[in-house]
């Protein structure tokens, strides 16, 4: 709380609040619902911090034909009881660098104040998230997620761990081969090496999702996860790669759930959960967010390659 004990009044705490926060965002809650909560609790703490002293009127007292007093008295106009709270949520300026879908959870990068622009420029760097997608074998949805209407039921007892590490190395090696071919260059050709070497490729559209690694972590039938590593992924294509996952193993399977567990260098060590979105934790997370882009300066504007694709 160290950066809580230096703050001596709500104006104070105000000017701190222009950064980058970490949150982690419960599934079931929408961005909307998710960044009105945090604009409402700081609202709510700041209010309840001593204020500035109210502002004084000038008054002139006493007759006009004699010697008249001029006296400084309280001006009712700036009291909170009459003018309303010193802070309101249209004070804060709030964005998210990366959409989460209503049905994931994890983590969530919000920009308060001039912390909007950083949120821009993540989103434009299109930083790597991880993920920890949860599927279940032996029935396929019409939404490939568990609320959507079953379509088909099917076995799964042939399905083995080794069967899935299989299919997920096939399919990585399917995305990886993809990513280099669109590049329009040849694949054994010392410009596609040099191309290689300089670090993940990125594509240069912000719209074609980029796999760079899959991996199963868990495997208790029916029940999996799998571990996956993209950019410029959404919700709904997760659920794909469940139901193509399924389709290859000669069953079906739907995805349970979606968590993001990084992005960039964010990881749910430093999310903040619900019961801590106050101001207090805001401001401290915000202190570390900042350590963290300082510390990888590069984390915005990131050398690797991109492709045209």
């Amino acid at each position: 709380m160290s950066a809580i004990k230096n703050i001596r009044n709500a104006a104070i705490a105000y000017k701190t609040l222009n950064g980058l926060l970490c949150v982690y965002k419960p599934a079931c809650v929408s961005l909307q619902q998710l960044q009105n909560t945090v604009i409402t609790n700081l609202c709510r703490d700041l209010n309840a911090l001593p204020d500035r002293p109210l502002e004084k009127r000038v008054e002139i007292q006493g007759p006009t034909n004699d010697a008249m007093t001029v006296k400084l008295v309280t001006n009712y106009a700036d009291d909170p009881l009459v003018c309303g709270p010193r802070y309101i949520k249209e004070d804060f300026r709030c964005s998210w660098a990366t959409h989460l879908g209503l049905f994931s959870s994890g983590v969530l990068l919000l920009g308060i104040n001039d912390g909007t622009k950083l949120t821009y420029l993540i989103n434009t760097a299109r930083l790597t998230r991880a993920y920890k997608v949860h599927g279940q074998l032996g029935k396929a949805t019409d939404t490939y997620f568990w609320n959507g209407k079953t379509v088909e039921k099917s076995s799964f007892g042939h399905v083995t761990r080794e069967k899935i590490d299989k299919v997920i190395a096939h399919m990585q090696a399917a995305h990886q081969k993809t990513m280099f071919e669109m590049s329009g260059l040849h694949m054994e050709s010392q410009t596609m090496f040099d191309l290689a070497s300089q670090g993940l490729i990125r594509p240069a559209s912000n719209k074609l999702p980029v796999i760079y690694g899959i991996k199963c972590v868990h495997f208790n039938s029916p029940n999996f996860t799998l571990e996956i590593q993209a950019t410029n992924e959404y919700d709904k294509y997760l659920w794909t790669l469940i139901h193509d996952l399924g389709v290859q193993l000669k069953t079906s399977a739907y995805c349970t759930g979606v968590q993001c567990i990084r992005q960039g260098k964010f990881d749910l060590k430093l999310a903040l959960l619900r019961k801590h979105w106050q101001l207090q934790y805001i401001i401290q997370n915000m202190d570390k967010c900042r350590s963290i882009m300082e510390e990888n300066s590069l984390l915005l504007k990131p050398k690797s390659a991109s492709l045209a694709l």
